[in-house]
């Protein structure tokens, strides 16, 4: 909310006595109150700091594999049941409508797919976007200087003054095209994944920050029987940001001082701040 109080305010959370509901109260010298409610569980409604970092382990897992699949390697056994472990630890810590989708994805790359979805659902919600930086053919370098490094300085920027304490998450995903030799076009997408990697990090000197880099060839990031024109459209790494978002920690508990005092029917936790002079609240 803009400045909407001025002098002595105080703010105040409660947990009514039944604890399934969390309201924050504001009220001023005038003795006007606003309250707002927050979902159950979460004084924020946003994803938690496990979901976030859940979301973005199990596409970067769930990717690999389907990679692995498409590309017809056959790894390691023990380390493809690892992979499938954290997948589904991961996946259980989210809230229950993504666990259901991602439930029932019917393969790795269904599962990449149903999750980057989510993602980009997460980014959109928070603001945060994304970027796509195109590389010439047979190129996996963003020169400094050049139009493309500018548009990565500017977006690592922009999550910077954005950023507000919270750690950035970010997902580098490279791709090549679908013709020519396979094995140079892998190599190609991965250095196309971690080319964005030094901008982020010098421009996000300060702000915490993880980086997790994918990469893919072939159908399901370039399209083939296509004209070269639009074939070079798909010479790229999309990075997708999102934050890391903490909840808030738990209010103190009131004393119980007696039973008589417990059955009173006042809030069990409370919270005062008491600020002083103009105050924004968001």
């Amino acid at each position: 909310m803009k400045s909407l109080l001025m002098g002595i305010l105080t703010v105040f959370c409660v947990v009514g006595c039944g604890g399934e509901v969390k309201q924050l109260q504001m009220k001023d010298t005038a003795g006007a109150t606003k309250t707002i409610e927050f979902p159950k569980g979460t004084l924020t409604g946003a994803a938690s700091k496990d979901q976030s970092s859940a979301l973005a382990q199990i596409f970067v897992e769930s990717h690999n594999m389907a990679m692995e699949e498409l590309a017809g390697i056959k790894g390691n056994e023990e380390a493809i049941k690892r992979s499938t472990q954290r997948i589904e630890e991961a996946i259980q810590k989210l809230e229950e409508p993504n666990r259901k989708i991602l439930e029932t994805s019917r393969s790795n790359l269904e599962t990449a797919r149903k999750s980057l979805q989510i993602i980009e659902q997460l980014s959109k919600r928070q603001g945060t976007g994304e970027i796509t930086l195109f590389f010439p053919v047979g190129s996996g370098v963003i020169k400094k200087g050049s139009h493309e490094y500018g548009r990565a300085a500017n977006f690592a920027d922009f999550l910077s003054r954005e950023s507000r304490g919270r750690k950035v998450l970010l997902i580098s995903i490279g791709s090549a095209s679908a013709f020519g030799n396979r094995k140079v076009n892998q190599k190609l997408a991965k250095k196309r994944s971690e080319a964005p990697v030094e901008i982020l990090d010098q421009y996000l000197v300060n702000i915490p920050h993880n980086v997790f880099k994918v990469y893919g060839t072939g159908d399901v990031y370039s399209p083939k029987n296509v004209s070269m024109k639009e074939h070079q459209r798909y010479q790229h790494a999309r990075i997708i940001a999102f934050y890391e978002m903490d909840q808030l920690p738990s209010l103190p508990e009131e004393p119980v001082r007696d039973k008589t005092a417990r059955s009173k029917k006042r809030p069990r936790l409370y919270l005062f701040i008491k600020a002083i002079g103009q105050s924004d609240l968001v």
